[in-house]
């Protein structure tokens, strides 16, 4: 009895050894993948997985770098100021675009939203009028960074409330925009007026597909004093969507916004185009500029001298640097570089 017992405990650890060994090989010839053994998905967890909203993005063209914004936000400590200063044109325009009115804005020479025209002046913003800004107790006094510098020396000494935001080129503008928009609770019409733009700029670089791109000088200043722009700039950043080749970045390798012009780079760079932007008279700067490539005796080696490519451009539209009228900017200098 105890020997028939033992005999059918053996044959029954034997079958399970077999059952145990048939089921590892099966697992073996799915290269031991577990998910080829793992049962479908029930008709159930489907339907519920298809009714899951999809998770929102924004898009892809409105987004900017997040810690950039954050840093740029910082500088107001957390706080809701309901009271700003612009002192840039620039600025002054993004508050214009998001429907905000600033306490109070600079003094220009060059035109203004009009529905600031009665809001007080607060001086330039080489030369702030620190009497009148304190006498608006603003919460802060926004200025373009390029001049942080110049304007902290200022601030400080008058113990004003200052924060900075970068205004020279397109991608700094939008920077600002997002900035703005979170700071005066208005990043829905930050969002629209950057989406808005990006589809004007794509319209404006897809008539230009395609096409020879030429190499470009950009320069900025007076009869007295002349720079070379990179593609940082406002113009610079206009140049480069467009195609064209910005020999300041690109040849001559300069990583300053705004270099001092010497003429021998200009003979290395040689480009097809020179485009001037000039504050006071255009043409006389231009003048002095074609006096100086002559008396140096570079007339003869430069492609833009000799196609009559030396162009001074409209300082309304590209001396100072601008969201609202960079549509029109693009449009006017695409005709320029691809005529």
């Amino acid at each position: 009895m105890k020997k028939l017992k033992l005999m059918s405990w053996k044959l029954t650890m034997i079958a399970v050894i077999v059952a145990l060994t048939a089921a590892c090989g099966n697992n073996g010839g799915n290269g031991g993948n577990e998910q080829a053994a793992s049962p479908s998905p029930t008709a159930e967890a489907t339907a519920e997985a298809t009714e899951q909203p999809a998770a929102t993005e924004a898009p892809a063209e409105n987004l900017v770098d997040e810690a950039q914004v954050e840093e740029l936000l910082a500088q107001f400590k957390n706080q809701e100021p309901t009271k700003l200063i612009a002192m840039s044109v620039a600025l002054t325009e993004l508050f214009d675009a998001l429907g905000v009115a600033p306490a109070g804005v600079p003094v220009t020479s060059s035109k203004l939203p009009a529905a600031f025209d009665a809001l007080p002046r607060v001086g330039s913003s080489h030369q702030p009028d620190l009497e009148v800004i304190a006498g608006l107790q603003p919460d802060a006094v926004i200025g373009p960074a390029s001049i942080k510098e110049n304007l902290e020396k200022q601030f400080s000494a008058a113990k004003l409330p200052t924060a900075y935001l970068p205004a020279d080129s397109l991608d700094e503008l939008k920077l600002s925009t997002v900035v703005l928009g979170r700071l005066l609770k208005k990043e829905a019409e930050a969002d629209a007026l950057i989406k808005k733009f990006n589809e004007d700029e794509k319209a404006a670089m897809a008539a230009v597909e395609g096409k020879t791109a030429p190499s470009v000088l950009v320069l900025f200043g007076s009869a007295e004093s002349l720079m070379f722009m990179n593609e940082n700039t406002y113009v610079g950043s206009l140049v480069k969507n467009l195609g064209g080749k910005n020999v300041v970045s690109d040849v001559l390798k300069l990583t300053e916004t705004y270099t001092p012009l010497d003429m021998e780079s200009v003979v290395t760079a040689n480009p097809d185009i020179i485009l001037l932007v000039a504050h006071g008279d255009p043409e006389a700067v231009a003048k002095k500029l074609e006096e100086d490539v002559k008396n140096g005796g570079a007339w003869d080696k430069l492609n833009a001298f000799k196609n009559d490519k030396l162009i001074a451009l409209d300082y309304g539209l590209f001396g100072i640097a601008s969201l609202p009228k960079a549509v029109s900017a693009y449009n006017e200098l695409a005709g320029i570089l691809y005529e």
